[in-house]
Order: structure tokens, then C-alpha cells, then sequence
């Protein structure tokens, strides 16, 4: 499957409110540190929801362009 962006460098909100900025090194971090046999990430429609069903998982995490790309699995 290809791969999908899921998040940017840059200033976000989260769903809280807090306003968080994320370089590209907080990218590269999260990417080296996700480890599918530990915890796999869910893909799911209706974001920001956190309890909606999965329609498949995160396999890996990489950087691209200054984005976090999710590669599919499932």
C-alpha cells in the first residue's frame, strides 16, 4: 500500500487546545521511535475521534518532505 501523510512540521492544536510546535527533528524522533510490536498505531476515519474502528494499521513511520508518512498494513 502507499504510503500515507499523516502530519507536518509546523504549529498544530491539539484537541485539548494546547498549542504545540513540531520541528523536523521531533519528526524524525517519532519515526525512529514507533515500534509496531510494541503498540500499532490504528488508521481511522473521523479524526480527531479516538474511539472510532480501525481500517487498518500503521506498519512503519518515515519522514518525507518535512512530513510523517504512515505506511499501511492490514
Amino acid at each position: 500500500m502507499r504510503p500515507l501523510q499523516i502530519f507536518k512540521v509546523g504549529t498544530h492544536t491539539s484537541s485539548n487546545g494546547q498549542t504545540l510546535t513540531f520541528s523536523a527533528a521531533d519528526l524524525e524522533a517519532t519515526a525512529a521511535a514507533y515500534n509496531p510490536a510494541r503498540f500499532e498505531a490504528p488508521l481511522v476515519v473521523g479524526h480527531p475521534a479516538l474511539d472510532a474502528p480501525a481500517y487498518g494499521w500503521v506498519q512503519a513511520l518515515a519522514v518525507v518532505n518535512g512530513a510523517l508518512e504512515a505506511t499501511p498494513d492490514q
